[in-house]
């Protein structure tokens, strides 16, 4: 015990998780639904799901939510499939900059 003052005071601690979940904030989100762009985004708790990252949700003028999860891949991928089974969803990948995800 006693790890957490080694990283700071409480301010500061979660100053840097603040600045750690920014950093994953693409600049745009593009709607799953009619393909404009999304530029309100905000972010998600992700406290109680391990492996993610950061996650962010932003609404499209068309009425689409459109979600964006960072993280390990099972864990994004599970994100996406708990969110699927109550609703019906429109999924896709993107890069960070909003441009379609490259895959390989």
């Amino acid at each position: 015990m006693g790890q957490a003052k080694n990283r700071g005071t409480l301010a500061q601690r979660v100053a840097q998780a603040q600045e750690k979940i920014e950093a994953t904030r693409p600049e745009k989100l593009v709607c799953n639904g009619c393909k404009a762009d999304v530029t309100a985004i905000h972010p998600v708790s992700t406290r109680g799901l391990r492996g993610i990252e950061a996650i962010w949700v932003g609404q499209c003028e068309c009425g689409q939510t459109t979600f964006a999860a960072s993280g390990e891949p099972k864990a994004v991928e599970a994100f996406f499939f708990a969110l699927s089974e109550n609703t019906e969803l429109t999924l896709g990948s993107q890069r960070k900059d909003g441009g379609e995800h490259e895959t390989a």
